[in-house]
């Protein structure tokens, strides 16, 4: 079996445990909390599994597409920095290599952004959104300002 083919079946048990997740609790949800713990250490280990967890199915297509799709790149572009190193070109090896590195820093970065979310979604699961607190943008054409109103019960 290549490289390229345990990606592959990597990726799609990935994408299993997240729809498995993001269904199975799709019943009564009356007393149920999702634990931010829980859904930090999800997101963390499966791409977009924190963010199904916490029920923002939107979220976790973005941040599983956004992670797969870096680690995805960051193999391909190890695999020509070998080869291209074989083959005796140390110049263009180089430029690989920067590129897998940079999107080495680039999936750190979406990594811990969406598991930062997942944990922020688990604490506000279930919080209130009322009308009482609204704002409005006001534009003209010599500058923005904004009202916000917050209205006591």
């Amino acid at each position: 079996m290549r490289g390229g083919d345990r990606l592959i079946i990597i990726l799609v048990f990935g994408l299993c445990c997240w729809c498995s997740t993001a269904y199975s609790q799709s019943g009564d949800t009356s007393g149920w909390r999702p634990s931010p713990t829980g859904a930090a250490f999800r997101s963390l280990f499966v791409p977009g599994w924190g963010q199904a967890y916490t029920r923002h199915p939107l979220k976790a297509v973005i941040y599983g597409g956004l992670e797969e799709g870096l680690i995805y790149g960051i193999y391909r572009q190890h695999q020509l920095f070998h080869y291209q190193r074989r083959a005796g070109r140390e110049d263009v090896a180089e430029v690989y290599r920067q590129d897998r590195n940079r999107l080495t820093w680039m999936l750190a970065g979406v990594v811990i952004l969406s598991v930062t979310d997942a944990y922020v979604d688990a604490h506000l699961y279930g919080f209130d959104v009322s009308e009482k607190l609204t704002y409005k943008l006001y534009f003209t054409p010599d500058k923005i300002s904004a009202a916000i109103r917050w209205r006591l019960p």
